[in-house]
């Protein structure tokens, strides 16, 4: 690298100006005088350094330059004076050394005089130039290395005319195409030139500007660019002490130009071979001219890896001294083999080998492995040097302490045969290599071994071959080449018996550090090649079992399980059956989110280190012992061990169903199997049940959990739509690490609104209100049932829309308000019935309903006299929904889930023709009370109004009476004044026994034991309720196939009574039939029961 200092002189007055410079040695020295170039004769000499002792002046100086005159530039040797573009004279002397350094006058006759003082310096960023290579068009780039001591110093370049030095690059003054950037941690600046051209082809000179004030550079490197016209190129690969030629033609136009070979590496020029300047043999090299043929032949005998490198082969532009025309490019590669013969190795299909290439003599080479089958295209290296890396499917580790490349396959495959070479690049050009076929067998053994930790476990392997045994674990890159073991590892040659080739190896007190991967096999030593092919892959996983636990569960239920690992929160958790080994592990696959995984859902909770399971259906199958666990490393797990017992009986689990108004209180009554703490959640969107959820109170009463039947209540006061749904009760338990909960009880919560009654021909809403959080689910509005398999959705909205309709119905959709209303129009008795307010989610969630029942225009006006008898027969569309009620509103004919007294009445009885659709109601003895109107029917009901008169002969009969009394009474009076007889009056009373008032229930009429709660006024009316309840008996002994009923009407009478009739026909076997009731009475409550007799054949 040339150095180039450039300074400028602190002049002191008189005729001679001094100066003190300092330059390096190899480098080169650039001084700017600041004085005037002029046309007078130029001098300079150098004082001899034994000056002093010479008696004659004259010879004191050694002249340099003797008074010559140019317009621009003076040379000679290595010493220049030249005029800079400011007119100033530039002092520059190149390749500086040690005898350079002294005393220089240097002067312009007549004019002025300068003293400038040389010292040069050692540094070793200076020693050398650099010959830089770029094709036209491309981008050429290049490094400046300068001192420490300069690293804040603004940096410049400069380019070397034919006779002049101009600034290319500084600070103040930069031009297109050029950049530079100052790398100040390696103190080098890089100079980027872009889209080269022929005219930017030259010497460079890199520099610092040291001293601002005074204008002084220093540390100038030198730097030749020759720019090329590239043509062509070969390569050719040739092996060491071989002979090499290659041939290179020139045009008829390039004859004449000069000729000139290269060598070149990296776009550095490495040396010139030859020029026709000096066209000459050099050793080895030979170059031959045909000037008719055009052709300039280079024969390298006796190749050396040294001779590896780019030549290139051009001719001179000489409008460009730096430009050329290369007319051929030639890469000779050079193959340094081992003449040691091939290696040979054997692995077998997904197994491992480790292959180690020793090249104790290039150390720190780059080393490689190729596949020669793709022409070694593709060579894996480590890329860097002392440390594994990977490169596709192998590892590689250069060892440059010993000079070894080991290669890893880490999986060997087929596909992996074949012939490799395993080499090292002695320089750029050259390598050195060995030959190694490799032949893939099937196939590896695989086993797994098991350990609980402080135990001893034993590993025993056998190998295919008599070579030395070799025993590994696998490190986390999934590399293996040491033993690791915490204790003692025992490999006993002793065992190794020659026609089985097994040995064992033995690990004493087991810990963490021992789980993980082994791999044994054979290890087989060539002369530069050392094979270690793994066939047995042992898996030691290390168990830590903390406690073992025992839960009971219920055929039916459901079942939570809450795994602990405080000391692991993040780590990985499972629940597995021990079964089946544990071959199918549960886990969640995600943290802190419910996931199903078959028949299991499970929670990591990674803040509290607890792993939930949950069994949405408990089976007997899924009884057994089970593993609840933590990978607490990839081959270290510890766990507990659960025994889970699944019981089937009658008395678990339980179903219920609970209904309730909505803005009512319910109460939940539930009784668990086992003395443990109670637990009631609710099951959510996903089925798994965890929380309790109300929308007022929820009180847990421990005070009623009585030991010998375990009972406990729930009140949920306040019922809003999102106390809805499905309800789990049961028995929670705690373990030192698990926690159990067994849900026995399932009950089901519907909420029922007041139901719609309206004529035919008018139209309904029906209102459903919802929970705020499914306001972005669609809703549905269902007649009947409203599950997924036969559900009978009427319509459906979503958050998006306003209103829906179809045909009749619309549906409207409140978000603020959290309502949707379904409005019938135009109803008719296909219209009556149950709806369902339903929210759709992965299930359908049916949360409200409440009925409709349409009254019919048609109306039956009936009139009747005491005694006689009536039957009424009466619609419907539901075999399972008949009534027949007397009430002033068809709403009170429906029962809302309060129990009622039931009161029966034998005058009535019911008759059914199922296929026609029709029953009857047959009353006899009909009285005065009878009148009123009725309700005939179901969710379809027709008004009846029965009037009931008085006979005539019973009026005949009353008025004889009545005139007898007169008369009698009117000769008692007679007596009485005549004072013979003396009486006392006398007047029959009939008092009219009437039902005690009490409030209509509002729900379905098909039930058979009512409760009446006396005093209560039906809403709106002042009428008393009496309510009748009949079954069709199964008795066939009756002849007259009669159905009845006997009322005991209540001792506290009202002015007016309800008689109420509801009936549930069965099946008959028989045609006749015949159905007793019997009624009793207490002091709260009336009760009927029905008993059923069959008819003897």
């Amino acid at each position: 690298m040339k150095i180039l200092l450039f300074f400028t002189f602190s002049l002191i007055s008189g005729a001679v100006r001094c100066v003190s410079v300092t330059g390096y040695s190899g480098g080169s020295l650039l001084v700017d005088s600041q004085k005037n170039w002029l046309y007078d004769s130029k001098y300079m000499a150098k004082l001899h350094e034994n000056a002093k002792y010479m008696y004659n002046p004259s010879n004191e100086w050694r002249i340099i330059i003797y008074y010559r005159k140019d317009d621009k530039w003076i040379n000679e040797g290595r010493f220049t004076l030249f005029k800079n573009n400011e007119g100033n004279l530039m002092i520059y002397i190149r390749e500086l050394n040690q005898h350079d350094a002294g005393r220089y006058r240097i002067r312009v006759i007549g004019q002025w005089t300068i003293d400038m003082t040389l010292n040069v310096e050692e540094d070793s960023c200076c020693k050398e130039s650099k010959r830089v290579i770029v094709n036209i068009g491309e981008t050429a780039t290049f490094s400046c290395e300068y001192s420490q001591n300069h690293i804040n110093d603004p940096k410049i370049i400069f380019k070397e005319g034919k006779d002049s030095i101009e600034t290319i690059y500084s600070s103040w003054d930069k031009r297109e195409r050029f950049s530079v950037y100052d790398d100040r941690q390696k103190n080098l600046f890089n100079v980027r030139i872009t889209a080269v051209t022929p005219d930017d082809g030259g010497v460079y000179l890199c520099g610092v500007w040291i001293n601002r004030d005074l204008y002084s550079y220093s540390i100038i490197n030198t730097v030749h660019l020759h720019v090329m016209d590239s043509c062509c190129g070969v390569s050719k690969i040739v092996k060491t002490g071989e002979t090499v030629s290659f041939i290179c033609k020139y045009s008829w136009n390039q004859r004449d130009a000069r000729k000139i070979i290269f060598k070149a590496e990296n776009n550095i020029i490495d040396e010139m071979i030859f020029t026709t300047d000096t066209w000459t043999q050099k050793e080895r090299f030979s170059v031959y001219y045909n000037s008719h043929n055009k052709l300039m032949t280079v024969i390298i005998s006796a190749v050396t890896p040294d001779d590896g490198g780019v030549y290139l082969c051009g001719v001179l532009d000489y409008s460009h001294p730096y430009s050329y025309s290369i007319i051929n490019t030639v890469h000779l590669h050079i193959i340094d083999k081992y003449k040691v013969g091939v290696s040979r190795a054997t692995g077998h299909s997904g197994g491992r080998m480790m292959i180690k290439c020793e090249h104790p003599q290039h150390k720190t080479k780059p080393k490689y492995i190729c596949k020669e089958s793709d022409g070694c295209s593709e060579r894996k290296n480590p890329g860097v040097q002392d440390e594994w890396m990977e490169n596709g499917d192998v590892s590689l580790y250069d060892d440059t302490r010993a000079g070894v490349l080991m290669v890893f396959f880490r999986e060997l495959k087929a596909a992996d045969a074949g012939t490799y070479r395993c080499g090292v690049n002695v320089s750029h050009y050259t390598e050195s290599f060995t030959e190694l076929q490799l032949l893939v067998r099937d196939d590896a053994t695989f086993v797994t071994e098991s350990a609980h930790l402080g135990e001893e476990v034993n590993i025993t392997c056998q190998i295919p071959e008599e070579h030395k045994v070799h025993f590994c674990k696998e490190d986390d890159d999934h590399i293996c080449q040491n033993i690791s073991t915490s204790a003692v590892t025992e490999i006993s040659p002793s065992s190794e018996r020659n026609e089985e080739r097994v040995f064992t190896v033995s690990i004493s007190n087991v810990s963490v550090r021992d789980a993980g991967v082994y791999w044994c096999g054979a290890e087989t030593r060539d002369t530069h090649l050392t094979f270690i092919s793994l066939t047995t892959k042992i898996q030691l996983n290390l168990f830590t079992k903390v406690g073992v636990s025992r839960a009971t569960g219920h055929s039916g239920g459901r079942m939570m399980i809450k795994c602990e690992h405080p000391q692991h929160k993040t780590k990985p958790k499972y629940i597995c059956k021990e079964s089946d080994g544990c071959s199918e592990r549960k886990n969640p696959g995600v943290q802190d989110e419910w996931m199903e995984n078959g028949d299991v859902s499970l929670y990591d909770d990674t803040r509290a280190g607890v792993l939930m399971v949950f069994f949405r259906e408990l089976k007997a199958a899924d009884a057994g012992t089970y593993r609840c666990g933590v990978n607490v490393s990839h081959y270290t797990e510890s766990f507990t061990e659960l025994q889970l017992d699944i019981r089937d009986g009658a008395k678990y689990p339980k179903t219920k169903t609970e209904s309730a108004h909505l803005g009512e209180e319910v109460n939940i009554t539930c009784q668990i199997p086992e003395e443990h703490k109670v637990h009631f959640c609710k099951e959510d969107d996903d089925h798994i049940c965890q929380n309790i959820s109300t929308s007022a109170v929820t009180e847990m009463s421990p005070s009623s959990e009585r030991n010998e039947e375990r009972v406990f209540t729930v009140s949920i006061s306040n019922v809003s739509v999102r106390d809805a749904g499905v309800y789990w009760c049961g028995a929670e338990t705690r373990d030192t690490h698990l926690t159990f909960i067994s849900l026995t009880t399932k009950i089901q919560l519907n909420l029922f609104m007041a139901p719609v009654v309206r004529r035919e021909g008018e139209s309904a809403e029906i209102f459903c209100p919802y929970d705020s959080i499914y306001k972005s689910k669609s809703k549905s509005l269902c007649k009947g049932k409203c599950s997924t398999r036969d559900r009978n959705t009427l319509n459906e909205t979503v958050r998006e829309e306003k209103e829906t309709k179809t045909d009749r119905l619309t549906l409207n959709y409140d978000v603020t308000a959290s309502v949707f209303t379904g409005t019938i129009t135009g109803l008719t008795a296909e219209d009556a019935g149950k709806y369902w307010c339903a929210v759709t989610l992965e299930r359908d969630m049916n949360y409200l309903y409440t009925h409709l029942i349409v009254i019919m225009n048609e109306e039956l006006n009936l009139t009747k006299y005491e005694g006689d008898d009536v039957s009424i027969q009466c619609k419907h569309h539901d075999e399972h929904q008949k009534c027949f009620c007397k009430a002033h509103e068809p709403s009170m004919c429906v029962k809302d889930g309060v129990s009622l007294e039931t009161i029966r009445d034998d005058r009535f009885s019911f008759s059914d023709e199922a296929s026609t659709g029709v029953f009857t109601v047959n009353i006899t003895d009909l009285r005065e009370e009878d009148s009123g109107i009725y309700w005939c029917g179901s969710y379809i009901t027709t008004k009846v109004t029965l009037e009931v008169k008085k006979n005539v002969s019973d009026r005949i009969v009353i008025s004889c009476v009545c005139v007898s009394l007169l008369l009698i009474g009117a000769s008692v009076l007679l007596l009485y004044k005549l004072g013979y007889i003396k009486t006392r009056d006398q007047h029959p009373s009939t008092d009219g026994t009437e039902m005690s008032s009490g409030k209509a229930p509002q729900a379905v009429c098909d039930y058979e034991n009512i409760r009446d709660v006396r005093q209560r006024l039906v809403s709106g009316t002042g009428d008393d309720v009496l309510y009748s309840n009949t079954k069709l008996s199964t008795d066939s002994s009756d002849p007259n196939h009669t159905l009845y009923s006997t009322v005991q009407l209540p001792t506290n009478p009202s002015d007016d009574g309800l008689l109420y009739a509801s009936v549930r026909f069965m099946k008959k076997k028989h045609e006749e039939s015949l159905s007793d009731a019997k009624v009793t009475f207490n002091n709260e409550e009336l009760y009927t029961t029905v008993s059923h007799r069959t008819r003897p054949n």
